[in-house]
């Protein structure tokens, strides 16, 4: 039942009475206190005389509460907000739209003198941490000056005990292949007094564990022109989360809008323990729904090198040619990349043009794009069972995408190109994406592309539409920018595999063959199926054209794929963590995929190309020391048994490098 109430009284008044349950999430005020809690945390604030104070944030497991009660601001400070008036209090079931996992929703809304304002908590059941947003609208006739909002604080805790240590973490957007002094993770030690600008999210640790601050927004670590993405402000005990998204003349007296969002987050443990507490959460928040969001993709835009040839392949010819491969091959999805339309976005009938394919063959003349549109196209996608998606400028009009969806049933739609460095261009995309994936009864989804240096979508913020495209990589090149290899893209995996989960990420797979001799890199020494490997725990994006893999390497490829494609269910259900020691083409690295619900995991296990020793001992993480296990491997079939040393470490023999290992483990009765 929902519960709502519109009297005004003054802030310092006890709060309305409100007791609302969901499953294990619930929300209930005593006094001038209100207490919501998960079942693994609870907050309880305090209604002062200026909103809202977290008196608590107590770990339901642990029993350990981490803030100081005796401080009583509030946990936002945007200036000069005046007298405020409680205005309403509620309590409800809710899924955003289906755009996230069901949850409490409470939302508190502050009229002050100068400014309006909502505070959005929600508490998903049986989640280790809550997430809380601003929302702002202007009063009827308020002159808001470019003061408002000053010091942009969202997010305030004072804690009982200062941390043993904070570590900061953000990613890179814009990354290139040739920026190996530029990794796509930055992760120091934060000291107090200290303003960090650069990350996106903080974990405090000691010997109780410890609570992780992330900011969901376009944050990245190197861009310093993004939305007002702020900071977090270490002053001793107390932490501040600065930095809005939105500017005093974005705020209109129409309509509420958003602020960047805060996840405040629980753990027990070590660092391994905080990344899974993390990702648990990430992945109630960004649910992945089976029959969407699993996929093998292809894109015919990876083969060629530059844009003419590349545009070539998005021709219907070719993607009737490569639906058919796609399917012999068990690619899921054929993304069609630019090429196929005219400036308008419809499907272009013919194009001239002048241009040499990777095979040395010229090509001058005019040739035909989509003479009959997308008819044919969509016959054999649903004949072969092989999904389409299709790439459009983020400028593109929504009814555009309803229009090509409908005519193709297209499930992955690229917004490309996005520039979004102001608060009305980040909302509209935004909200074409919602309203469009709404349109298609949330059958298809969106895909951002965070590989260029302009202001994107972040790697927290926006995966509630989709999916992720970190980087770009070409085999047939020798453009330094954009080359592939293998050792980078593990390198990139398995830095991303830390504070995000990486099955919402695409990460490429190219066809090493069309490498040139001259390419300045060792991707030519590596097999098919070790390059296959390594993006099998992420979302794996073939970045190229899957008829010109020999039919020796598509065999190669199937060891892989087959078993993949058997136990992706699975992993898809757990949780992908970086083992070993960082790639850097010498080292022994690798991912484990844990499964906390039934205590199975995945390994994929690489021995790097300049690594000179056929044995290695790596530690797996979430198993005592001495615990038996029982080791599938899922390419050969071949069934052993391995225990753990007091360092839970296994010892793993790879005779040949560069190679790997697949392997399912369970722990043995």
């Amino acid at each position: 039942m929902l519960c709502l109430f519109m009297i005004y009284f003054e802030v310092w008044a006890a709060l309305p009475s409100i007791n609302k349950s969901f499953r294990s999430s619930s929300a209930k005020t005593s006094g001038n206190q209100l207490t919501v809690s998960t079942g693994v945390i609870e907050r309880t604030w305090l209604l002062n005389k200026t909103g809202l104070s977290t008196l608590k944030i107590k770990n339901v497991v642990s029993g350990h509460e981490s803030v100081n009660s005796k401080r009583h601001e509030t946990d936002w400070d945007l200036g000069d907000l005046g007298d405020g008036k409680l205005v309403s209090l509620r309590a409800f079931e809710d899924d955003d739209e289906k755009f996230t996992s069901k949850h409490l929703t409470v939302e508190v809304e502050i009229h002050y003198t100068n400014l309006h304002l909502k505070y959005i908590i929600w508490a998903y059941p049986d989640a280790p941490g809550i997430r809380t947003q601003i929302w702002l609208r202007k009063p009827q006739g308020a002159v808001l000056t470019e003061d408002t909002l000053k010091p942009a604080v969202s997010e305030s805790l004072q804690l009982l005990d200062k941390p043993d240590k904070v570590i900061g973490f953000g990613y890179r957007a814009g990354l290139e292949a040739h920026f190996e002094e530029y990794e796509i993770l930055r992760e120091e030690t934060v000291t107090e007094q200290n303003k960090v600008i650069w990350a996106s999210g903080l974990i405090t640790e000691d010997s109780n564990g410890g609570f992780i601050l992330v900011k969901e927004s376009q944050k990245h670590t190197h861009l310093r022109n993004a939305l007002r993405t702020g900071s977090f402000e270490l002053q001793g005990h107390l932490f501040n989360s600065t930095g809005l998204g939105i500017w005093p003349d974005n705020i209109k007296s129409d309509r509420y809008r958003f602020c960047w969002a805060n996840w405040m987050i629980v753990y027990q443990g070590n660092n391994i323990d905080a990344q899974l507490a993390l990702k648990k959460f990430d992945r109630i928040r960004y649910p992945i729904e089976p029959n969407r969001d699993i996929f093998i993709m292809a894109n015919t835009w990876g083969t060629e090198d530059m844009p003419p040839p590349c545009k070539y392949k998005a021709r219907e010819e070719n993607v009737l040619r490569e639906l058919q491969s796609c399917a012999e091959l068990g690619v899921d999805l054929l993304f069609i990349s630019a090429g196929w339309s005219d400036n308008s976005f419809s499907p272009v009938t013919s194009r001239d043009d002048s241009f040499f394919l990777h095979d040395g063959t010229k090509f001058s003349g005019t040739y035909e794009v989509y003479p009959e549109g997308f008819k044919n196209i969509r016959d054999r996608s649903e004949k072969l069972g092989v999904k389409l998606g299709l790439f459009h400028n983020a400028s593109v009009d929504i009814e555009i995408l309803k229009r090509n969806y409908d005519e193709c049933n297209f499930k992955l739609f690229k917004l490309s190109h996005s520039y979004l460095k102001h608060k009305d261009g980040l909302d509209s995309l935004y909200y074409k994406a919602r309203n469009f994936i709404k349109y298609t009864d949330c059958s298809a989804i969106v895909c951002w592309e965070t590989a260029d240096g302009t202001p994107r979508t972040g790697y927290y913020f926006g995966r509630d539409c989709g999916i992720l495209y970190p980087v770009k990589r070409k085999a047939f090149t020798i453009r330094k920018d954009v080359q592939y290899d293998p050792w980078k893209v593990l390198r990139d995996s398995w830095e991303l595999a830390k504070y995000i989960n990486l099955n919402k990420i695409l990460l490429p797979y190219q066809n090493k063959d069309l490498t040139p001799s001259n390419a300045p890199t060792d991707a030519l020494k590596y097999t098919h199926s070790y390059n296959m490997a390594i993006v099998l725990m992420s979302s794996p994006l073939m970045f190229l054209e899957t008829q010109y893999i020999r039919p020796e390497a598509r065999k190669e490829l199937k060891t892989v794929l087959e078993p993949y494609k058997l136990h992706r269910k699975d992993m898809y259900q757990g949780y992908v963590f970086a083992l070993g020691d960082k790639p850097d083409n010498a080292s022994w690295s690798g991912f484990q995929n844990y499964n906390p619900k039934t205590n199975n995991s995945y390994l994929t296990i690489f021995r790097e190309l300049n690594n000179k020793k056929s044995k290695a001992k790596i530690a797996l993480h979430f198993y005592k020391s001495n615990t038996r296990l029982k080791m599938t491997d899922l390419i050969t079939g071949e069934i052993s048994e391995v225990k753990l040393d007091n360092k839970n470490q296994a010892e793993f023999h790879i005779p040949k490098a560069p190679g790997f290992k697949f392997s399912k483990i369970e722990v043995t009765k």
